[in-house]
């Protein structure tokens, strides 16, 4: 008996294959933004089938519903923007950043060609969605940096993006911050007839990233989402490994197949078409970086937040708990 058990022993560590048994279900939630969208490729491709018998996804819309998500337990993996993570684990929720993926997401789309600053919006009105998110963030921790106030520019805040574009494609504003896939599915509405003839030409004005990086004299690029491991899942070694290998190969698969992936996401979020999907994925700065390794720009994005007003991300920088 003794030896067939270190055989079967030896059987599974040359084959790669963990002793463990598999899990009944692995269940991740996110948002409709890019960082979730490697996650469809995962449940699409099996990818996790050597750990769990079942991948399923679930959608957040805010971080309210996020967090009762983790506080009842009924998730293993999100993906997040990173400041809520931070507010997260600083409420001693149990959460860790498995990774940042996400370094470049938000546009402000204008009307106006000649616009292509943050100093240009002077003595204009610029729509925003989710006030006191992420987009909002970015923006306020720039302008103060350049010494712009809201007196300088009317911000004009909404609940969603979807609203914003709306503002845009039926011309009651000219300006709007919105983040991909949203912009491209703007832009594709806008140059259809007959939307065509209401709302004339929109341009990419203004990359928020390389605002950030003029004003704070560093790179074009901002920490601003990745995954993270919740709950029990924290203590599963295999299982996070096999997660990260994953999410890692899937954004790859996502980056190289733009027509595929847009085909893919818009059967998991509606709300887009897979040609704006497939359109955002050239505009978006993606790159998995392991959270250790994204430690420096994460904490140097997160200071600047924490300026502007220590609640962002919970009231102070986590801990080294926080990354995994």
């Amino acid at each position: 008996m003794l030896k067939k058990i270190i055989f079967t022993l030896s059987i599974l560590l040359i084959t790669g294959v963990s002793a463990q048994e598999k899990l009944e279900k692995i269940i991740i939630a996110g948002p409709a933004a890019n960082v979730s969208h490697p996650i469809f490729r995962i449940m699409k491709s099996g990818a996790l089938n050597n750990v769990a018998k079942k991948v399923e996804f679930k959608l957040w819309n805010n971080p309210d519903q996020l967090r009762a998500m983790i506080i009842n337990k009924e998730v293993d993996f999100v993906a997040v923007p990173t400041n809520v993570a931070a507010i997260l684990y600083n409420k001693k929720q149990p959460i860790q950043l498995l990774n940042v993926s996400i370094w470049g997401i938000l546009q402000i789309l204008v009307r106006d060609k000649n616009i292509d600053s943050i100093e240009k919006l002077k003595g204009k009105s610029l729509v925003v969605p989710w006030r006191g998110d992420m987009p909002d963030i970015v923006l306020q921790t720039v302008m103060k940096q350049k010494g712009i106030s809201k007196k300088d520019i009317n911000l004009i805040y909404v609940s969603n993006p979807m609203d914003a574009a709306q503002q845009l494609i039926m011309r009651r504003q000219d300006n709007a911050l919105l983040p991909e896939p949203a912009v491209s599915m703007v832009l594709r509405k806008t140059h259809s007839f007959p939307v065509s003839i209401i709302a004339p030409e929109l341009y990419r004005g203004i990359d928020l990233q390389k605002e950030w990086g003029e004003a704070f004299k560093t790179e074009s690029k901002i920490p601003q989402a990745g995954m993270a491991v919740v709950g029990d899942m924290r203590k599963n070694k295999e299982v996070v490994e096999a997660f990260e290998k994953a999410y890692k190969d899937a954004m790859k698969w996502y980056k190289s197949h733009p027509k595929e992936a847009g085909k893919l996401v818009v059967k998991q979020v509606n709300m887009f078409t897979p040609e704006a999907v497939e359109d955002s994925i050239s505009h978006v700065q993606m790159n998995v970086v392991p959270a250790n390794d994204a430690k420096k720009d994460v904490e140097f994005f997160f200071t600047k937040l924490k300026e502007q007003n220590p609640k962002i991300i919970g009231g102070a920088l986590p801990d080294d708990g926080f990354y995994r």
